[in-house]
Protein backbone atom coordinates (compact mmCIF):
# COMPACT_ATOMS: atom_id res chain seq x y z
CA UNK A 1 0.00 0.00 0.00
CA UNK A 2 2.87 2.59 0.64
CA UNK A 3 5.75 3.56 -1.40
CA UNK A 4 9.38 3.48 -0.65
CA UNK A 5 10.62 6.23 -3.20
CA UNK A 6 14.67 6.14 -3.83
CA UNK A 7 16.21 9.50 -4.51
CA UNK A 8 19.59 9.63 -6.69
CA UNK A 9 22.11 11.68 -7.88
CA UNK A 10 25.33 11.50 -10.29
CA UNK A 11 27.08 12.75 -7.75
CA UNK A 12 26.43 10.06 -5.63
CA UNK A 13 25.86 12.11 -2.36
CA UNK A 14 21.84 11.44 -2.59
CA UNK A 15 20.85 7.90 -2.45
CA UNK A 16 18.49 7.29 0.26
CA UNK A 17 14.56 5.47 0.51
CA UNK A 18 11.93 7.83 1.85
CA UNK A 19 8.58 6.94 2.93
CA UNK A 20 5.84 7.93 0.73
CA UNK A 21 1.98 7.32 1.12
CA UNK A 22 0.52 4.71 3.50
CA UNK A 23 0.87 1.56 4.68
CA UNK A 24 -1.75 -1.04 6.76
CA UNK A 25 -0.91 0.29 10.09
CA UNK A 26 -2.26 3.76 8.95
CA UNK A 27 -4.79 3.80 11.62
CA UNK A 28 -2.64 3.07 14.41
CA UNK A 29 -0.11 5.32 12.74
CA UNK A 30 -3.10 8.14 12.11
CA UNK A 31 -4.28 7.53 15.97
CA UNK A 32 -0.69 8.24 17.30
CA UNK A 33 -0.01 11.17 15.29
CA UNK A 34 -3.56 12.56 15.99
CA UNK A 35 -2.62 12.36 20.03
CA UNK A 36 0.70 13.61 19.47
CA UNK A 37 -0.68 16.91 17.96
CA UNK A 38 -3.24 17.00 20.61
CA UNK A 39 -0.53 17.06 23.62
CA UNK A 40 1.26 20.28 21.93
CA UNK A 41 3.81 17.91 19.96
CA UNK A 42 3.53 19.28 16.57
CA UNK A 43 2.25 23.22 18.71
CA UNK A 44 0.04 25.13 20.43
CA UNK A 45 -2.27 26.07 17.34
CA UNK A 46 -2.49 22.14 16.57
CA UNK A 47 -3.38 21.24 19.91
CA UNK A 48 -5.70 23.59 20.48
CA UNK A 49 -7.53 23.05 16.74
CA UNK A 50 -7.91 19.45 17.88
CA UNK A 51 -9.16 20.22 21.40
CA UNK A 52 -11.81 22.67 19.88
CA UNK A 53 -13.15 20.90 17.12
CA UNK A 54 -13.51 16.90 17.98
CA UNK A 55 -14.55 16.29 14.13
CA UNK A 56 -11.04 17.38 12.76
CA UNK A 57 -8.86 14.49 11.49
CA UNK A 58 -4.91 14.69 11.11
CA UNK A 59 -3.72 13.41 7.68
CA UNK A 60 -0.57 10.83 8.52
CA UNK A 61 0.12 9.75 5.70
CA UNK A 62 4.29 9.93 4.53
CA UNK A 63 5.11 12.59 2.17
CA UNK A 64 8.69 13.79 0.66
CA UNK A 65 9.34 17.54 1.58
CA UNK A 66 12.47 19.34 0.61
CA UNK A 67 13.93 22.43 2.11
CA UNK A 68 13.83 25.68 0.16
CA UNK A 69 17.05 26.90 1.64
CA UNK A 70 19.58 24.09 2.10
CA UNK A 71 17.41 21.46 -0.09
CA UNK A 72 17.52 18.86 2.56
CA UNK A 73 15.05 15.55 2.04
CA UNK A 74 13.06 14.53 4.67
CA UNK A 75 9.82 12.50 4.77
CA UNK A 76 7.47 13.06 7.45
CA UNK A 77 3.86 12.70 8.28
CA UNK A 78 1.72 15.37 6.66
CA UNK A 79 -0.57 16.43 9.76
CA UNK A 80 -2.59 18.52 7.81
CA UNK A 81 -5.78 18.84 9.19
CA UNK A 82 -9.27 17.83 7.77
CA UNK A 83 -13.17 17.50 8.03
CA UNK A 84 -13.86 13.39 7.39
CA UNK A 85 -16.31 13.28 4.73
CA UNK A 86 -16.53 9.33 5.04
CA UNK A 87 -15.97 7.09 7.59
CA UNK A 88 -12.77 5.09 6.33
CA UNK A 89 -10.19 4.24 8.20
CA UNK A 90 -7.48 4.63 4.98
CA UNK A 91 -9.28 8.09 3.81
CA UNK A 92 -6.90 10.66 2.67
CA UNK A 93 -8.46 13.87 2.00
CA UNK A 94 -8.14 16.22 -1.39
CA UNK A 95 -6.50 19.39 -1.36
CA UNK A 96 -9.51 21.04 -1.46
CA UNK A 97 -10.93 19.11 2.00
CA UNK A 98 -7.96 20.25 3.97
CA UNK A 99 -8.86 22.95 6.32
CA UNK A 100 -5.48 23.95 8.18
CA UNK A 101 -2.11 22.96 6.30
CA UNK A 102 0.79 22.02 8.61
CA UNK A 103 3.90 23.85 7.81
CA UNK A 104 6.84 21.87 8.25
CA UNK A 105 10.49 23.48 8.95
CA UNK A 106 13.90 22.14 8.55
CA UNK A 107 15.57 20.62 10.86
CA UNK A 108 19.06 21.85 10.06
CA UNK A 109 18.69 25.15 8.35
CA UNK A 110 14.90 25.97 9.50
CA UNK A 111 13.52 27.34 6.39
CA UNK A 112 10.40 26.56 5.02
CA UNK A 113 10.04 22.32 3.73
CA UNK A 114 8.20 22.36 0.30
CA UNK A 115 6.06 19.17 -0.26
CA UNK A 116 7.21 17.09 -3.28
CA UNK A 117 4.19 15.26 -4.87
CA UNK A 118 5.56 12.11 -6.26
CA UNK A 119 3.21 10.98 -8.68
CA UNK A 120 3.39 7.12 -10.00
CA UNK A 121 3.82 8.68 -13.26
CA UNK A 122 6.53 10.65 -12.29
CA UNK A 123 8.37 6.63 -10.75
CA UNK A 124 7.94 5.54 -14.03
CA UNK A 125 9.17 7.95 -16.72
CA UNK A 126 10.16 11.06 -14.63
CA UNK A 127 8.65 14.14 -14.98
CA UNK A 128 9.48 17.82 -16.55
CA UNK A 129 6.19 18.83 -13.93
CA UNK A 130 7.80 21.94 -12.06
CA UNK A 131 6.04 20.88 -8.43
CA UNK A 132 7.69 16.79 -8.51
CA UNK A 133 11.31 18.31 -9.31
CA UNK A 134 13.62 17.54 -6.61
CA UNK A 135 17.31 18.72 -6.26
CA UNK A 136 20.01 17.41 -4.89
CA UNK A 137 21.45 18.88 -1.47
CA UNK A 138 24.84 19.04 -2.39
CA UNK A 139 25.04 19.74 -5.78
CA UNK A 140 21.80 21.17 -6.55
CA UNK A 141 20.79 18.95 -9.67
CA UNK A 142 17.66 17.80 -10.30
CA UNK A 143 17.68 14.27 -8.66
CA UNK A 144 16.04 11.00 -10.04
CA UNK A 145 12.81 9.68 -7.54
CA UNK A 146 11.44 6.33 -8.37
CA UNK A 147 9.77 3.85 -7.24
CA UNK A 148 11.47 1.01 -5.63
CA UNK A 149 8.94 -0.41 -3.72
CA UNK A 150 6.12 -1.23 -1.33
CA UNK A 151 5.91 -1.14 1.82
CA UNK A 152 2.77 -3.51 4.23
Amino acid sequence: MGRLIIVKCDCGFCKDDYMYGINSSYPEENKHQSALAKSGHYGKRWQELLMKDPELRVNAEYRLYQCSGCHKLISEHCMDLYKASKDDDYYIPETNEVLYEYKHICPDCKKKMVYIPISQEHCLTGTDNPEELVFCPKCGNTVIASLCGYTD
